[in-house]
């Protein structure tokens, strides 16, 4: 089984780095794999010592993003979001009702949205061209958020700059937010996965969730929203020997 470099010190099969996105997400990912790799550096003992990266990277301490799965949860956090900044507030709400990527919200500009009945892009990550549907309530709000925006302004424009909000940034304010209304296991896949969870919760079609996420089977996508684990937790909760 090969292995790449993904960071000086750190090397993964591309399907064990496959099953880490999946499970982390990229930005928690990357994250997990510098801290790793900074163990590695201050003592050079741990090169040799961390037989598997993969295996060191799922092991205690290693937290699993999760979905927001109770309602009144996700109304806080738009509350929350909404104190800081209208900006905060609509990039939390295109999230949990497009399930765009981080990596493919933040670089969106009104004209991307303004009068559409759907967002037309190729993603960042599988380069596959995807048209995603705008649902009404979202339109509406997309109407008011950008009444005094040009065309060519970014949707999640920094306060320090002319360009678009950067991942870190967004994930500090999403985050900050999430840990003041108690929400647990909290990163940027977080709105991905949460609008996964209530789709499938809503619709109970997985093979439709499958498509619209790309994903090559049906567990992937259950494992990826956090439904196999919920089923798991129910499977035990009364068993006892």
């Amino acid at each position: 089984m090969e292995k790449k470099k993904v960071a000086e010190h750190v090397a993964l099969s591309e399907g064990e780095h496959l099953y880490l996105l999946q499970k982390y997400g990229e930005y928690e990912l990357k994250k997990k794999i510098d801290q790793l790799n900074q163990s590695k550096q201050r003592d050079s003992r741990r090169i040799e010592q961390i037989k598997s990266d993969f295996h060191a990277l799922i092991s205690k301490g290693m937290q699993t993003v999760q979905p927001i799965r109770e309602k009144h949860l996700i109304d806080a956090m738009k509350e929350k979001l909404r104190e800081t900044s209208e900006r905060n507030y609509f990039l939390f709400v295109m999230g949990m009702n497009t399930g765009l990527r981080i990596s493919d919200l933040l670089p969106l500009r009104v004209q991307d949205v303004r009068g559409k009945t759907h967002i037309i892009m190729k993603e960042t990550k599988t380069r596959k061209n995807k048209r995603f549907l705008i649902n009404m309530e979202l339109r509406n709000i997309i109407v008011a958020y950008t009444s005094e925006m040009s065309d060519e302004d970014y949707l999640f424009p920094s306060h320090k700059t002319d360009l678009p909000l950067q991942r870190v940034q967004a994930y500090k304010v999403l985050n900050q937010a999430a840990n003041e209304v108690g929400i647990k296991d909290f990163g940027t896949h977080s709105m991905r996965k949460t609008f996964g969870f209530w789709h499938y919760t809503i619709n109970k079609n997985v093979a439709l969730l499958q498509d619209i996420f790309n994903h090559s089977s049906p567990d992937i996508t259950l494992r990826y929203i956090g439904i196999n684990q919920d089923i798991v937790d129910k499977s035990l909760e009364n068993f006892s020997l």
